[in-house]
This record gives C-alpha cells, sequence and structure tokens, in this order.
C-alpha cells in the first residue's frame, strides 16, 4: 500500500488568513496538518508516502523533513491544476501495490484510514452521506455505483459530498494511469486528479462509492473550515479530559 498526498496548490480561498502559508503546513494542534496525516498513515501501516509540492515547495519540504517520504515538484503549479501535479509523479502509479491518493489539505479522525485500506473496490472514492446540503463537490451515486459529480449538481440529485480520498487498486493502475497521460495529452491541464476518475465514469467506467458516516473530516478551502477542525479538536480534548477525571 501506498500513498500519494496532493499538497501543491495556492489555496486562493484560504490565502488572505493563512498568508505565505501553504494549507497543509496550517497548524493542528501540536503539529501541521500534513505531518498529522502522514503520522496517521504509518501509524496504520501504510509507510510508501509521496508528497507532492508546488506553492511554497521548500516550506513543504522543509514541515515534513526526517519523515521518511518521497517528494515530487510541479513546477507549473500556478498554471496548471492537480491533474498535472499528479503527472509529475506518474511513476509511483507503476507499482503492484494498492495506491491511495489523498488532497493534502483534508483534516480527518484517524479511523477513517482503516476504511480506505479495508475498501475491497478496484476504484473508489469516499462520501459523506450526511452532508448534501453544504456539500462543496457534489456526488450522487446508487448502490455503490457513482452516476454523477459536480459543483453544480443539485441537491436534489445529491447523495453525499466528495471526501477528496480515493483508492485505486493494483489491477487498475493501468488504466488509471493511461487515462491520466491521455487527458495530460490533450492538453487538459485544468483539470484536478479526481477528473482522471469521473472522466473514465462519464466514459461508461463503473466507478465505486463507499459512505463514511461516522468520521469527522474537513478540507482546508475556507477560514470557517479550519475554524470548524479547530472547534472539533477543542471538544475531543474536553471529552478526553471528562473521561480520565471519571475514571479517576
Amino acid at each position: 500500500m501506498k500513498t500519494i498526498i496532493m499538497a501543491a496548490g495556492v489555496g486562493t480561498r484560504i490565502s488572505q488568513r493563512l498568508g505565505d502559508t501553504p494549507k497543509c503546513c496550517a497548524r493542528i494542534g501540536d503539529e501541521s496538518l500534513i505531518q498529522r496525516t502522514i503520522r496517521t498513515l504509518k501509524k496504520f501501516g501504510v509507510h510508501d508516502i509521496s508528497v507532492i509540492v508546488g506553492f511554497k515547495a521548500a516550506r513543504v519540504r522543509d514541515d515534513i523533513e526526517g519523515l521518511g517520504v518521497k517528494t515530487y515538484e510541479n513546477p507549473f503549479f500556478d498554471i496548471t491544476n492537480s491533474i498535472a501535479s499528479l503527472w509529475f509523479a506518474r511513476q509511483e502509479l507503476q507499482t503492484d501495490d494498492d495506491v491511495i491518493v489523498m488532497n493534502g489539505d483534508l483534516f480527518f479522525e484517524e479511523h477513517l484510514i482503516p476504511h480506505v485500506i479495508k475498501a475491497p473496490q478496484e476504484r473508489v472514492v469516499f462520501a459523506d452521506p450526511k452532508r448534501t446540503h453544504e456539500a462543496d463537490y457534489r456526488l450522487n451515486y446508487s448502490e455503490g455505483i457513482l452516476k454523477g459529480f459536480g459543483k453544480e449538481l443539485s441537491v436534489a440529485k445529491t447523495t453525499g459530498e466528495y471526501v477528496g480520498i480515493a483508492k485505486i487498486r493494483s489491477p487498475f493502475l493501468r488504466t488509471f494511469r493511461e487515462h491520466l497521460d491521455f487527458l495530460i495529452d490533450q492538453q487538459r491541464h485544468g483539470l484536478w486528479w479526481e477528473d482522471v476518475l469521473f472522466d473514465l465514469c462519464a466514459r461508461g467506467e463503473p466507478i465505486f462509492v463507499q459512505e463514511i458516516s461516522d468520521v469527522f473530516w474537513a478540507e482546508i478551502d475556507y477560514w470557517e473550515d479550519y475554524q470548524r477542525i479547530q472547534l472539533f479538536l477543542r471538544d475531543e480534548s474536553e471529552h478526553r479530559r471528562t473521561r480520565l477525571t471519571a475514571v479517576r
């Protein structure tokens, strides 16, 4: 099992608050978000980790120095989107291992990772069925099969919000890698990395969806997202202190 963390983007929607700090380097308690993600992955046995950098690449590399991860750089991060970033790390897709791809601005409770690792489907994205009205990137799926997707999808058709993680098992990696190359060859550098899967879906290739309904998560797109994470951590810390007091 290996993981590719997408951490090259500028994060324009929250940059006024974070300044020159990349979203993945935002502080989450005593560590940065990306440090927390790497630590969590390793806790559950995922040690082959690559991070794709771009915006403030040196800052991100400094943040993860000594953690035993590989880095790849998208030097054109300011004029391309994440599909190009993934292309720069495409050699990581030439493997017999299963691959998790996740966004670097994603905060999640640790027990999400076992859900992802155990997912049996060959190509699967993860969705939160509790978030339909406030969803950012919307998914429509039925019986675990993706039917529709997009920010413009209506609330009525939305069955869950995309969580920012996909898992691709080794038998499907060649198809995924070849379609990544195809879209890059078509100069479609403005797509998201997830659009490799979504475009395959539009062409009739089944893409599976697994729901996660018992996990707190948030992508740091807006300042309100960051505040929501901080509130969750405070509540979690208070709950932990209450439990310890009760035990004593």
